[in-house]
């Protein structure tokens, strides 16, 4: 199942070839659906005719997703043509309101259904979860009286999307109870739960169960690429490359989901070999695709690479680059000591920066031992995350740096103001059906001396950070810790 990765050194970023396949084309086409929808309705109307029921469905769907004020006149149209009641035409005024992030509304027009079947009941429940009411969706998805594996995907899904895998996990277990059989959909569920848990052991069963009850043939593109993702988020780099060799077909989504996890793990030679090889096979990539390329930029210290790439986004691919490209960007340049020309890339950005880029330029900012600037990124990372402590440490030991005593005891009495209260960072790992939680700084964990140990042992090896200095430990903030999951992973399966 494993493969070798690719390490070849890769030359300069390439250039799109002359027909490439270019995604966009077909989304251009896709996305007149909803205008062609409303303007049949409306042709309709405008003729004096009464339209038919599929009509005002296909309408009021475009209605969620372009215009949110013709939709409620529409409602109205509904309710005086006498297809109120219809359910089919109520999920569809259900899932508008919803879209517009009304629920009142949403759950008045379910109640007022006299026959409510799956499809409405599944609509109201995706109405909770897309809005983030899941506790709410709960309660409606237990008193469903008709519960298709569509609703239960819907609550897998909401689970999923919100960070709670273990709660997912839960409930496919209940899903089985029913000998109900899982769909695709849920086993993309799944397979992110297990992602999200670092959970190699139920994820290896689910690819087997996968492989038995569906096969090579069976198994779509989407499917593939969950798996991929899944060893990959489970440290089995090899496992996932393996699936992304043997996968066919193979669509932007597998060649991005392989090429992140290479950066990720930092293999940056790998993954930017892989992104040649996709250019020169016409694939077109987008933001996605992008953001891995610069990630690899970083591990491998290519400041050339990066800068290309950068400039190619907008200039040769038409990808406007966010926050995460210029964070990146801003890495790259801090790693290699460029913090004059990271401070610029920032002061060319258009949209508001976040924490991650100020971040990156700090990271910066201290091991080149420019505390000048480190105090503008500082402040910059304090007003935009007042909650983090790390923040406010990191700012207290600049001030200390420069003199400037009186500041940073300023900044440690503020921290203590606003950070009272503050969530610690989470994160949950499953090692043989045993799921453990661990929390940044906490010391509950039975074996947390042993994995605080070895962890300590690994960043001293590796010069992850150096913990004796405080303000680079600050740095790292709640979303640090996520990162280190896999890790923990491996150090109750293999050496605790």
């Amino acid at each position: 199942m494993s493969a070798t990765l690719p390490l070849s050194s890769p030359s300069p970023l390439p250039l799109p070839p002359k027909n490439p396949k270019n995604p966009r084309s077909i989304q251009a086409s896709d996305s007149q659906d909803p205008i062609n929808a409303l303007l049949h309705y409306l042709h309709v109307v405008s003729r004096g005719r009464s339209p038919a029921k599929i009509v005002f469905i296909s309408a009021m769907k475009a209605c969620s997703l372009r215009a949110a004020k013709a939709g409620q006149s529409l409602h109205a149209h509904i309710v005086k043509s006498g297809f109120a009641p219809d359910r089919f035409v109520a999920s569809s005024i259900v899932a508008f309101y919803s879209s517009c992030g009304r629920l009142g509304f949403a759950r008045q027009v379910f109640d007022a259904v006299p026959v409510k079947d799956a499809v409405l009941q599944t609509a109201m429940l995706m109405s909770y979860v897309d809005n983030g009411e899941l506790a709410v969706a709960r309660r409606f998805f237990d008193e469903m009286n008709e519960r298709d594996v569509v609703a239960w995907n819907a609550m897998l899904s909401g689970y999923i999307r919100h960070g709670l895998p273990e709660e997912a996990l839960e409930l496919l277990r209940d899903m089985q109870i029913t000998m109900l059989r899982p769909n695709e959909v849920t086993l993309v569920c799944a397979l992110s739960a297990c992602s999200q848990m670092g959970s190699l052991a139920l994820g290896e069963w689910l690819h087997g169960y996968i492989d038995k009850h569906l096969g090579a043939s069976g198994k779509s593109p989407t499917l593939g690429n969950c798996l991929v993702h899944m060893y990959a988020k489970c440290g089995r780099l090899d496992i996932a490359f393996g699936l992304f060799v043997q996968q066919k077909p193979k669509n932007l989504e597998s060649w991005n989901t392989m090429l992140t996890a290479f950066a990720l793990h930092g293999c940056g030679m790998s993954a930017l070999s892989l992104f040649s090889q996709m250019i020169k096979l016409g694939i077109w990539p987008d933001r996605i695709t992008f953001l891995g390329v610069l990630m690899a930029c970083s591990h491998t210290g290519r400041v050339d690479h990066a800068l290309q790439c950068f400039n190619f986004m907008t200039r040769v691919y038409g990808v406007e680059p966010n926050a995460d490209h210029c964070g990146c960007m801003v890495d790259v340049l801090a790693r290699k000591g460029l913090l004059k020309e990271a401070r610029e890339v920032i002061k060319s950005i258009a949209f508001e920066t976040d924490a991650s880029i100020w971040g990156a330029l700090l990271v910066g900012c201290f091991t080149y031992a420019d505390y000048d600037l480190g105090l503008e990124a500082a402040t910059h990372l304090v007003e935009l995350e007042p909650w983090e402590e790390g923040r406010y440490v990191a700012l207290s030991k600049l001030y200390e740096k420069v003199g400037r005593i009186e500041e940073a005891m300023r900044v440690r009495k503020a921290m203590d103001e606003a950070c009272t209260e503050r969530s610690a960072g989470r994160s949950v790992i499953e090692v043989d059906g045993v799921v453990h939680e661990f929390i940044a700084g906490d010391r509950s964990h039975y074996r947390s001396k042993e994995i605080y140990s070895m962890i300590e042992i690994l960043c001293l090896n590796f010069e992850l950070v150096d913990q004796h200095d405080e303000a680079m430990y600050a740095l790292m903030s709640s979303e640090h810790w996520e990162g280190l999951r896999p890790l923990i992973s491996l150090l109750i399966n293999k050496y605790i």
